[in-house]
């Protein structure tokens, strides 16, 4: 990706929370986020809260993507499902000041890798809102295809998402 700074992963830590708040300041960019994990406004109590309980669990990862400089630029979370051989990405989010650099399809293409490589896995899952053709775009772009849509996902101010369902399998 020729122009785009170097990415890196790294686990998200309890004082990434305060960048992660000055990104999910809409409430509706937040509910794309979270699909109304957490309640609007976003607050750091929250954030750490569930750390906390993901501290716990031995199948979901809180990441953090960073710039070169150790900047955080991206946040998303993987969840595991050995039974079914299978990773899941979500609540993938980028810093605002930093969208439309490429840095989100690079970060969505090292959580896949990540996926592939390290936890193992045949195939890599997300789901996106049909409100956020962006973010559809960005998936696409880094190879997920569209696999069946969840019509009524979720209600947000009287408007119905859909949610699209993307996979992307383990090319052998």
């Amino acid at each position: 990706m020729e122009g785009i700074g170097i990415i890196r992963l790294r686990p998200f830590k309890r004082i990434d929370a305060e960048k992660l708040l000055s990104w999910l300041t809409d409430e509706r960019v937040m509910t794309m986020w979270c699909a109304k994990t957490f309640t609007y406004p976003l607050t750091q109590e929250q954030i750490i809260t569930r750390m906390k309980e993901r501290e716990e669990a031995d199948d979901e990862w809180v990441m953090a993507g960073v710039d070169a400089q150790g900047e955080v630029i991206g946040h998303f979370c993987i969840w595991a499902d050995y039974q079914k051989n299978s990773a899941h990405l979500g609540m993938i989010v980028v810093d605002d000041a930093r969208r439309g650099q490429g840095l989100g399809q690079q970060m969505v293409e090292l959580a896949v890798k990540y996926a592939f490589d390290i936890l193992h896995v045949s195939k890599v899952t997300l789901g996106v809102f049909d409100c956020n053709p962006r973010a559809h775009a960005c998936y696409q772009k880094v190879g997920f295809r569209d696999d069946k849509i969840e019509d009524h996902a979720i209600e947000y101010h009287g408007e119905i998402w859909n949610r699209i369902h993307m996979v992307m399998e383990r090319e052998d």
